[in-house]
């Protein structure tokens, strides 16, 4: 029947084709979306969500999306969204686990040959929406700009594949939900029980990592307690830099939801219209979060996304945060980016494979604010170093953080 659904929806939409270039800054991501739209307020506020969205990203690689409006009010949501997976793809961080394909392709600063789309989203065209682009929805109106942002944020990466089977076990990868299958215009692949980037981030409590088959056996039943235990965390270096150091809290209730568990924020920890409110499980009649924040942009950041460090500027972070350098690979020169949340002596230095200090590239006071610089990649003494990977790491009182980069021929 939803089959059914579904090829109405294809026959009888009217369909647009819509490439959204944003705002540049560097290497700013776009957006191709192919509209199932019958209202222009509508189009407009999924080109607001996408600007948005494309100058926080940092990809030179076109994200596609095939866009729903359709009466969805039988399955009772306001979105849904499909992301196509890949894995060990050109320069994949980590073997066997699965990217967004998104994601993806911006890490390997090409297309990889995907001809299929990144994102399928379905918004119910139904509710009582209100288009407007800016931050005034009435108390008793869904703000349509912050449903996509929300839907949108899964798509490229804010998501899990944790499920039950009939039978109430739980596991990683090895269930595919009907609604996939019916649903994604792109072939769903057989995830064999390899992770999603996004649950090696996900632990409990104890700090125990949940896709640790040595802990927990994939599937097994002491899954289903940890999906549904209400204690689960998301633990990552630049999530943790943009929480005080402290694990935010993720959506894991007594009873598990399918498309809600896990791969939202805690709506406790994190209440409407709250800075990180946008990734929580609920949207409400009037809410208008418009901005991922700084939360959100960590945990995309640690999944593998560059984020554009104006936005990590405006996103109002606590802690200093060190950005991933661009070009990367680089041959000639590189820029790295960070930010300071206060005025801080610093250093910045790069370190060989063996961890030897070869360049010094600041050591002195710095204002608040975002910061870049350029480097070429030769030593203190002016000579250029050979094909290698390093480590630059940025000090400052408290806070110490590193990162890769790959000098190439």
């Amino acid at each position: 029947m939803a089959m059914n659904w579904l090829k109405k929806i294809t026959y009888c939409l009217m369909f647009s084709l819509l490439l959204i270039p944003t705002k540049s800054y560097g290497q700013s991501a776009s957006f191709q979306i192919n509209n199932y739209f019958t209202s222009l307020e509508a189009e407009q506020a999924m080109q607001k969500a996408c600007e948005i969205w494309g100058n926080i990203l940092v990809s030179n690689t076109t994200i596609h999306v095939n866009f729903y409006w359709v009466d969805a009010s039988p399955f009772g949501f306001l979105g849904l969204t499909l992301s196509n997976g890949v894995k060990n793809f050109q320069n994949a961080p980590i073997s066997n686990v699965w990217y967004p394909t998104s994601l993806a392709k911006a890490i390997a600063g090409n297309d990889l040959g995907i001809t299929d789309v990144d994102i399928d989203m379905y918004i119910d065209s139904t509710r009582n929406w209100y288009m407007g682009t800016d931050g005034n929805c009435p108390a008793g109106q869904f703000h349509l700009v912050k449903v996509l942002l929300h839907e949108i944020g899964h798509g490229i990466g804010f998501y899990s594949v944790a499920n039950l089977d009939p039978n109430g076990i739980g596991s990683f990868s090895t269930i595919i939900s009907p609604v996939v299958t019916t649903l994604a215009s792109f072939p769903v692949p057989a995830l064999n029980g390899e992770p999603l980037i996004y649950d090696l981030f996900v632990e409990n409590l104890q700090g125990e990592q949940l896709v640790d088959t040595l802990l927990f056996l994939n599937p097994s039943s002491s899954l289903t307690a940890q999906f549904t235990g209400n204690n689960l965390y998301f633990n990552g270096v630049n999530t943790l830099n943009a929480n005080n150091q402290s694990r935010p809290r993720l959506y894991a209730p007594n009873t598990f939801a399918f498309g809600s568990s896990i791969l939202h924020l805690n709506e406790t920890s994190f209440p409407p219209n709250s800075a990180d409110g946008l990734m929580t499980p609920f949207s409400s009649a009037g809410e208008t979060n418009l901005t991922p924040g700084p939360i959100t942009l960590g945990i995309l950041q640690d999944l593998g996304w560059t984020i554009n460090p104006v936005s990590i500027q405006n996103s109002y972070l606590k802690s200093h945060i060190l950005g991933q350098n661009y070009p990367n690979p680089f041959k000639k020169e590189t820029t790295i980016s960070f930010f300071l949340n206060s005025s801080s002596h610093v250093t910045l230095k790069i370190y060989d494979a063996v961890g030897r200090c070869v360049r010094t590239l600041i050591n002195h006071k710095m204002s608040a604010g975002l910061h870049q610089i350029t480097w070429n990649g030769e030593d203190n003494f002016g000579k250029q170093l050979p094909q290698n990977m390093y480590i630059y790491q940025l000090c400052a009182p408290h806070q110490k953080l590193s990162k890769k980069l790959i000098l190439s021929d």
